[in-house]
């Protein structure tokens, strides 16, 4: 997957950790964000605690490192998305091959929160589900051509997109919950692995 960020967004230090109350304190840079923009680079944390396979850095819209990413497989693909620590904080599962697509998300490793799946439909369509199977978003593409991005609905409302032309993006609600941020993360990875000439 390849990806850029606007030459208007400067790259430079790790975002601090926020002061949030949240079950899981790793996740708490989720808190106050509403997007997050994934470019296909790697940062000097991955060569320090060993991260060899495709690396991916993950920035707010301010620019600021919020994680790293690491991706092992090509068509049966595992995210696995590290903090400034080096600690493993959510990992992305697309378990099938040539099926329709779908990615599992556990947010810390070890607690599954929820499911993407792609749907049979004329535009690209994806459900999200929570951890119990519910539906509770729906991405929707917004037109037939690769590069014309999605909008994430929730009850048909248009509550934030994925950008898959100029860069690699989510946004969403900052007042969204904060599981559902990282389903919507693991979605704008297995969006993007969907789109052609990804693949390295």
């Amino acid at each position: 997957m390849k990806s850029t960020t606007h030459s208007d967004v400067e790259r430079k230090e790790w975002m601090p950790c926020p002061k949030a109350n949240t079950d899981f304190p790793g996740l708490a840079y989720l808190c106050p964000l509403n997007e997050l923009i994934v470019a296909e680079e790697n940062d000097n944390l991955h060569n320090l605690i060993g991260l060899k396979d495709i690396g991916y850095t993950i920035f707010n819209n301010q620019g600021q490192k919020v994680f790293l990413a690491v991706q092992k497989g090509k068509y049966k693909i595992e995210i696995r998305i590290y903090n400034c620590y080096g600690n493993e904080i959510i990992k992305v599962e697309k378990p099938y091959a040539w099926c329709l697509n779908k990615a599992l998300i556990w947010a810390p490793p070890g607690n599954f929160v929820g499911s993407l799946h792609e749907t049979r439909s004329c535009l690209k369509t994806y459900f999200i589900k929570n951890h119990v199977g519910e539906k509770v978003l729906k991405i929707k593409a917004r037109a037939f051509r690769n590069n014309s991005g999605f909008s994430i609905l929730s009850n048909n409302e248009k509550v934030g997109e994925v950008t898959t032309r100029w860069r690699y993006s989510v946004s969403f609600p900052i007042e969204m919950d904060v599981p559902v941020k990282c389903i919507l993360l693991g979605a704008c990875f297995l969006i993007c692995w969907t789109k052609p000439l990804i693949f390295k």
